[in-house]
């Protein structure tokens, strides 16, 4: 067997030169229950490189999961076209198509189904971006062994979420979704558009001036000390001229003071 990427011989996708080229990107176990009536458990396992795609999971010939197996598997990335979530055993599974177009006696689709699997989105998307480094480290090997760097793009995986039903489900409630939010868009504008009575507008009371109690207040004293002044000064003048004795000059004096 020829190695997929240098073509050099192989006991797998990937010769053992290029294998040590690799580098594990994400990894992950996790633990199934086989059978519906023993259940048995079993360990599986996927890993995800920037060149393989391996691990121990259920795999076989057609994409229902008709008599699948619990097997190794060690696949060259590239090869990696579809990530499907799918009824498996009447479970929601990830399925996970590889197919490779090399070669009339080594072509194959294979569909490798992960029961009980709980990281589906971050799977989904370690392979795409590995699907890149895979892409660029192949073509760095072949350049160097001399090659033409006819590595598939990287961008060709394709990746579904949802089975057919599902989907359609789906579309049907964003339609209803869009053609309410279209109803209610006219509604709005008809509402917009129609004439509003206008009712004229009833003029507030003009707000009265605000008075300031302080400003009264030391305007009432300054004329009370004008007074008093005033009249401490005839009462000197009365004292001046011998009308007031000093004696009576004191008397008045204290009775202004005690008024004021």
């Amino acid at each position: 067997m020829k190695c997929l990427i240098c073509s050099g011989e192989s006991a797998g996708e990937v010769c053992d030169k290029c294998i040590r080229l690799e580098k594990i990107l994400y990894q992950k176990e996790w633990q199934y229950k086989e059978g519906m009536l023993r259940m048995k458990q079993e360990g599986l396992r996927i890993a995800i490189s920037n060149l393989r795609i391996s691990g121990r999971v259920a795999i076989c010939d057609n994409a229902k999961g008709l008599n699948a197996r619990l097997d190794n598997v060690s696949h060259y990335l590239m090869n990696v076209k579809e990530c499907t979530q799918v009824t498996y055993q009447g479970k929601k599974t990830l399925m996970i198509v590889i197919e490779n177009n090399t070669g009339a006696n080594t072509k194959y689709t294979r569909y490798c189904f992960l029961p009980s699997f709980e990281e589906s989105d971050s799977l989904v998307n370690a392979i795409f971006e590995a699907k890149k480094k895979a892409a660029s480290l192949t073509d760095r090997i072949r350049m160097n062994n001399g090659m033409p760097t006819d590595s598939a793009p990287a961008n060709d995986i394709k990746i579904i979420n949802m089975d057919e039903l599902e989907k359609a489900k789906v579309v049907a409630e964003a339609s209803r979704i869009s053609q309410e939010a279209a109803r209610q868009a006219v509604s709005s504008q008809a509402q917009a558009q129609a004439p509003v009575a206008h009712t004229p507008a009833t003029s507030a009371p003009a707000a009265k001036p605000a008075t300031n109690f302080d400003t009264v207040a030391l305007s009432g004293l300054a004329e009370d000390i004008s007074e008093f002044e005033t009249k401490i000064k005839k009462l000197k003048v009365l004292r001046d001229n011998g009308i007031l004795s000093e004696a009576e000059y004191l008397e008045e004096k204290k009775k202004l003071v005690s008024i004021f």
